[in-house]
């Protein structure tokens, strides 16, 4: 990939007052989609606010509702390796840059937290110098805060917060993405269970998975994914839902989620059109088409199926979101 533009001198690179930027949250996978499907969500969201700082180096500081256990660290910080990459790929030398994220997204529940963080960053930074960079581009700086947090730079959830709406991942070398869309009929489900997982959930979650997969399973999750492609293309929900079975990585991540069998068959019995895992989990998410379906009957059906197996639950509703913004200028 070619480097990102360098912008012009320094003193004329942004207005001194600072920039702010914000990214929903997200749901990955969606099924069938392992590591190139995600689903921006209108719920929580994380906003940043870049400025100059006296010194050179970058100052990092995080507060808001969810601050509690997020790093200040630039190398434990979604948002410190997109920072360091884009002052360096933008040639920025000699100066201090301030980054303030308000946490809005709450860490561990499976919604893309690190990502929005990320997301949110890039977006920032990269109004902030000027840079004018591509939508892949900002998804691959994105990606390196993930590899920070979970160990690996997936670019599902980044890229939905980024773009918003439906997205898909299609190559990593170079990054290539693409947004759809959503219906507007569609409404999304999530519903968390109160659980006691490992501070590292996303990288025990991917230790689970196998290192070789049957081939029948990947022909099965090749089928399911084309046609939650097409579903979401043609505004067809319940073939959305076809598509949210996975062979690949719920066979094997539902053991860290007690009773996800039972939840997802309560959910389809009150008429919800598909259910996963969102990301790692432990949330769960489901779909369903909001003008023949109540969602709130679904979240209902979800809890209660949890309350038998002796979880702790909670749910809320929400819609496919649009992409990461601007917000303020100074």
């Amino acid at each position: 990939m070619a480097r990102s533009p360098k912008p012009g001198p320094q003193k004329n690179l942004t207005n001194p007052d600072g920039i702010r930027a914000s990214a929903y949250c997200s749901s990955a996978n969606l099924g069938a989609g392992f590591d190139v499907f995600g689903l921006a969500l209108d719920h929580y969201k994380d906003t940043i606010t870049v400025r100059w700082a006296g010194k050179g180096g970058v100052i990092l500081r995080v507060e808001g509702e969810y601050k509690s256990g997020i790093p200040e660290s630039l190398s434990d910080n979604a948002a410190g390796p997109p920072i360091i990459e884009m002052l360096r790929e933008a040639g920025i030398v000699g100066r201090g840059v301030e980054i303030t994220i308000d946490k809005g997204v709450p860490p561990g529940l499976g919604l893309g937290s690190s990502g929005a963080t990320a997301a949110a960053c890039v977006k920032a930074l990269d109004s902030f110098l000027h840079l004018n960079l591509t939508n892949n581009e900002l998804v691959r700086f994105a990606s390196l805060g993930e590899a920070a947090v979970t160990g690996n730079p997936h670019a599902d959830n980044v890229a939905a917060s980024l773009l918003g709406g439906f997205t898909i991942v299609y190559d990593k070398t170079p990054v290539r993405t693409v947004s759809i869309k959503p219906p507007s009929n569609l409404s999304v489900i999530v519903t968390t269970p109160k659980l006691d997982l490992p501070p590292k959930k996303t990288r025990a979650a991917r230790k689970l998975l196998p290192k070789i997969i049957p081939i029948t399973s990947s022909v099965l999750n090749t089928g399911r994914a084309s046609a939650m492609v097409a579903g979401f293309a043609n505004g067809d929900i319940d073939l959305i839902g076809h598509g949210m079975e996975d062979e690949l990585a719920e066979p094997y991540r539902e053991k860290m989620i007690p009773g996800y069998r039972s939840v997802k068959k309560a959910a389809l019995a009150a008429k919800a059109s598909g259910v996963a895992i969102s990301g790692a989990g432990p949330s769960i998410i489901a779909i369903v088409n909001k003008r023949r379906q109540s969602p709130e009957k679904i979240g209902q059906a979800m809890v209660k199926a949890f309350s038998t197996e002796h979880v702790q639950s909670s749910y809320f509703v929400t819609r496919p979101a649009e992409g990461a913004e601007i917000i303020k200028e100074g």
